[in-house]
This record gives C-alpha cells, structure tokens and sequence, in this order.
C-alpha cells in the first residue's frame, strides 16, 4: 500500500505506508543514506530539547549518525553549503528563519509540533495558506503579551517572520558590522520621513521588503553587542512598516509586523533602548486599536506597556513615558471618563515639560510642541463626541496643532483637520467648521494615507444635525464624493 500525496523529494515516487522520511530508497541510498530515519527517532528527549530551542547541530550530528550521511551530503539534501552545516553542528551558527526549519522538516521528517508550529498545520507546505485574520483573532491579546514577555509557551512566536506580509527571497552576509546596523537605521529614519510627509502608501511595500532583506543578517556572525544592536534595528524597522500598513488601513499585516517587532525586540533585552521601543510599538498598537473603536483593547494595551516599562532592567525615556500617558488619555475619553481623561493629560504635561529631546530615541523624534497639543486636543475631541461642552477646549488645542505642523508633518496635519471640522461643528462654529471641512478633505485625499478617511466619516456624521444649512450640505456631499471615490 501507498501513502496518498507522499512523494520521494527527488525522484516523486509515491512512498510506502510507514516510510518516514522524504526519499524512495534508490534515491536514500543515492543520496548516501545507509540506515533510514526510523519511526520515532526524534522522540529522544535530548533531540526534543534541540528542536525545541532550534538547535540544528545536534540535530544534524544525530542525523547522520543515524543515516550515515557526510556533511556534505547532508548539505546537499537540504540546500546548505557544507561549511553552513559545519558552523551548524560546531555551535557557531544557528539557523532561525522559520522557512529553513521548514524546509529541514519536510526533509528529514522532522514532526511540526516538535519545532512549535501548530498541529493542524503541515509544514510540508504553505505554513501560512490557512491563516486567520489578526484583526478578528480572539487570542490577538494573549499573543501580544506572549511576545512581549517573552513567553515560550506560543507555539506561533517562533513562526512570526514566515507570516509577514509579501515575502522575498533575502540577501545574504557571511558577516556584519556597526556599519550594516547603522544602515538599518538611516533607512528605517527615511520611511519615517517620507510616512510623515506623505503618508504609509508610498514607501510601504518598501518598507516590508526591506525588512526581509535585513531579517537574514541575523544569521551572519558578528559581536554580541553588533547582533543586540541588529535586534533592535529590525523590530524599529519593521514597527515602522507596521505603521505604514496601518496608515492605508491594511491592518492585519499591521498587527502580524508590530507582534514581530515586539519578539525581536523582547531578544535585545541587553539593548537599554529595547524596552522604549517594546512601549513604544504597543502604545502604535493602542492607537489602531482606537481607530477601529475598540478601546477596551487599547486600554489593554496601554496596560501592558506600563506594565512592560515598570518591570524591565532599562527604563524608557521620559518622552516615552509621556506618550504613555497621552494615549492612555486617549483610552479614558474614548470610552467617556472625563475626570481620568483630565488626569491623563495632565500627567502627560508634566511629564513631558521634564524631557529633553536630544536624549530621546529616534522613534519619539515626532513628538514635538505641535505634536504634544495634538495629543491633548485629540482627546477633548474624542470627549466632545459624547460631551459637546469639551468641544471648545479641541478647537483650541487642535487650530494650535494643525497651524504649528510643516509640510514636513503633512500627514499628521492631515488627519487631525477632520477632528477640529468635528469639534467645531459640537461647538456650534458652523462657517468655521465648514471651511475646516473643506480643508480637511483637501489635505487626506492629497495624501497616500486612507486612514484620515474614516475620521472623515465622522465628520460627515458629526455634520448631520446640521445638514438644514445649504453649505452643510453641499460639505457632505463633497465629503461622500471622496469617500465614494476612494472606496
């Protein structure tokens, strides 16, 4: 008897019931095999361990032992160069990109479950053919936080890069230095720009590429303090991308590129920035979550990354923790709490007053005067939603921050004018807030940003109660033709 769609890896040959590993045996004896894999060979409890910290030396070695395969035919039968596989077995190298685990696997039969993939996936295949949405997953918080504290126990953490979005086939480096590193970050800082500038749409898929590119340095050889430095360059990097995908409303990879930003920066704990950026990527987590309304999982998230700066070795910047306090302003206001919104902020104010800005890490470089106005405004405005006596207090704080931003700040501009139309419009500052409208809708569709469109659906309902006014109306319906030409 045969067993249904499993082939010999060289020649195709359906395999006999009970063959456990990837060749016929003409093709095994041709490969060097002498003894095949035999049913049960990785239940050994020390091969266990390996695999389950991904270490392929011992692995190897046992392999071979078992097969009597050289090291270089062993590298020719899962697509390594015969000195990878010695650096391999010797300790010196590891290999932790999860499509080579699962390429060893369909090789040399090596159970998922044994490498932490999930059961009812095969790694044979496409490990991400059968994802579910991370925007809909009920175990999204539980995940974070797994990845945030580093918990072992999420089979899904050591699989986080084969899930990103638009996979590339990487560039490789025998070796890196502070140079490379310093690459990363000039490149992460010019996404950065051109995101607060323009918008996430122009340089996304950049972003994501380059991100592939720079995950494969991890296994070049290089200094302990090179490799930590790397860590954190590539969870800002690809918190960066995050953002961007947010920024055009492309959330779910936007969730899968911050939950692996967060376990790669959670492997730079020796890093004292690491802890900042850890904050900073749940505190971007909190704000898409208000974005899709769901402040209670802000709120979550605004929890966890107190929780994260208060019990790490490094502290985080003073600008960090301020932004802490701003977004958890966001959070009380979303879900209607004046009097914690009001102490939110004002924690906020004084611990930024306390800042200086040429210490702080480049991930906090927006925060600003303007920016800092912004944040306050944000939140009387989301209070006003529901209290229209908050309405005055945004318009003030708002007109002040969208004045203040440059065209270098466009973006941020941009989705804040929305906010102020609305404020105005609860305030009862009708011919203001339809210049404002106007404006507002000038700014988001100039940009290669979508995510100012669904504050200007607020706007549009915001202006409702007002629509008895020929200029209101004509405001919505110049409102409904750019959402429409959007959609």
């Amino acid at each position: 008897m045969t067993g249904p769609g499993q082939r010999c890896r060289c020649c195709g040959t359906v395999l006999r019931v009970g063959v456990n590993d990837a060749l016929c045996g003409p093709c095994a004896r041709a490969a060097g095999f002498r003894e095949p894999i035999p049913e049960g060979f990785y239940e050994d409890a020390d091969l266990c361990a390996a695999l389950e910290s991904y270490d392929f030396g011992a692995v190897f070695a046992a392999v071979r032992r078992q097969t009597g395969l050289s090291q270089l035919q062993l590298a020719d039968l899962i697509g390594l160069s015969q000195s990878r596989v010695s650096a391999v077995e010797r300790g010196e190298r590891r290999l932790t990109h999860v499509r080579t685990a699962a390429r060893l696997a369909t090789v040399m039969r090596i159970p998922a479950s044994l490498l932490g993939f999930p059961t009812s996936h095969t790694v044979t295949g496409d490990v991400t053919a059968k994802e579910v949405s991370w925007l809909e997953r009920r175990d999204f918080l539980s995940l974070v936080t797994a990845a945030t504290l580093g918990s072992s126990l999420n089979p899904e953490l050591a699989r986080l890069g084969s899930l990103l979005p638009g996979q590339v086939e990487p560039v490789t480096r025998p070796r890196i230095g502070a140079a490379d590193v310093d690459a990363i970050e000039a490149v992460t800082e010019g996404f950065r720009r051109s995101d607060l500038a323009y918008g996430g749409g122009l340089c996304r898929a950049a972003a994501v590429t380059q991100l592939h590119q720079v995950r494969r340095l991890e296994d070049a050889l290089c200094s302990p303090e090179i490799r930590t430095r790397l860590a954190v360059a590539i969870a800002e990097l690809a918190s960066m991308a995050a953002w961007m995908a947010y920024d055009v409303d492309d959330h779910d990879a936007a969730r899968r590129l911050w939950t692996y930003a967060l376990d790669t920066a959670r492997r730079a704990d020796d890093d004292p920035r690491a802890t900042d950026l850890t904050v900073h990527v749940l505190l971007e987590m909190a704000d898409q979550a208000l974005h899709l309304e769901r402040a209670s999982e802000a709120l979550h998230l605004v929890q966890l990354a107190s929780a994260t700066a208060a019990n790490r070795k490094h502290p985080v910047s003073t600008v960090t923790q301020g932004a802490t306090y701003a977004v958890l302003g966001w959070c009380r206001a979303a879900l209607g709490e004046p009097e914690s919104t009001h102490r939110a902020i004002g924690q906020a104010q004084e611990t930024y007053a306390a800042a200086d800005p040429a210490t702080a890490p480049p991930w906090t470089s927006f925060v600003r005067d303007a920016e800092i106005t912004s944040q306050q405004g944000h939140s009387l405005y989301l209070l006003s939603l529901s209290r229209p006596e908050f309405a005055p207090q945004a318009v003030e704080k708002l007109t002040s921050a969208t004045t203040a931003y440059g065209k270098e700040r466009a973006r941020s501009r941009a989705v804040n004018l929305p906010a102020l139309a609305s404020a105005q419009f609860q305030a009862n500052d009708i011919d203001t807030a339809v210049t404002t409208g106007y404006d507002s809708v000038n700014a988001i569709t100039g940009l290669s940003s979508t995510r100012g469109y669904a504050r200007l659906r607020v706007l549009d309902t915001v202006a409702a109660p007002h629509n008895g006014k020929p200029e209101v109306a004509e405001l919505r319906e110049h409102i409904r033709a750019a959402l429409t030409t959007t959609a």
